[in-house]
């Protein structure tokens, strides 16, 4: 594969025709599944599977050369923090970042960037996301609990059928007849919500800075979210 890195970086990234989206339900290293869905304007599933480690991240992003990858895992540091060490001066500025307090607000409970069980996910979150932008690609941050609640779709936890029928309900096509994950479940609403922003159908939780973490738009009522995407897409893009 052509490396995803600073040797890529002087050139933009392929663009593929078809107009696709990568998301994924990153999880803290190798030893744990992260869930990769690609999926094309129309909202057919173009790739989804498990996979393990950045390499074979990076490698599905070469393949498909996405317009915007959309991963579930917190993206930055919170303000004041350079670092994760809990004995730097730095953790005075604690472990929450100001858009994981605003959803805990407004209900969504996020946890916190830099609780001990988060902080090997946020770091690989946050050098995924360096060496992917370095390389050209957009990203954003995404919560699929946060999307599964606006869309009205039933988070995993009530049962992975539910999810599933949800999706489906929601445009998503493509789905495989095998037993699918929930990891691959996430990944697909994490895509999903990549569309929607991509349309301009989202809305930004927080400063947006690095990167922002969206959700669908919330003044709206849902019913088949990805009705005339394709068409919004196409708009967006032509402008």
């Amino acid at each position: 594969m052509t490396s995803v890195g600073a040797s890529a970086a002087s050139r933009p990234p392929r663009r593929s025709p078809a107009r696709v989206v990568l998301g994924l339900d990153l999880r803290s290293g190798p030893r744990y599944p992260t869930g990769l869905a690609v999926m094309d304007r129309d909202g057919r599933l173009l790739d989804l599977r498990v996979v393990r480690t950045d390499e074979t991240i990076l490698e599905a992003v070469e393949a498909h050369h996405p317009d915007l990858i959309a991963i579930d895992a917190p993206l930055a540091l919170p303000e004041g923090r350079h670092c994760a060490e809990p004995d730097c001066e730095c953790a005075v500025a604690g472990l929450m970042r100001e858009v994981d307090r605003i959803a805990a607000r407004e209900g969504y409970r996020p946890f916190p960037a830099l609780l001990p069980s988060m902080v090997r996910l946020t770091l690989r979150g946050i050098a995924l996301r360096e060496r992917l932008q370095t390389a050209g690609y957009a990203v954003v941050e995404v919560y699929p609990g946060m999307t599964q609640d606006v869309l009205g779709i039933p988070r995993k936890q009530a049962g992975l059928g539910g999810l599933r029928r949800g999706l489906f309900q929601a445009g998503v096509r493509g789905l495989p007849r095998r037993p699918v994950t929930h990891d691959e479940l996430d990944a697909i609403t994490c895509a999903l919500t990549g569309l929607l922003h991509l349309s301009r159908r989202t809305e930004v939780m927080g400063s947006g800075i690095p990167v922002p973490l969206v959700l669908p738009r919330r003044s709206r009522r849902w019913t088949n979210p990805l009705v005339g995407g394709a068409r919004a897409l196409d708009r967006t893009i032509s402008r």
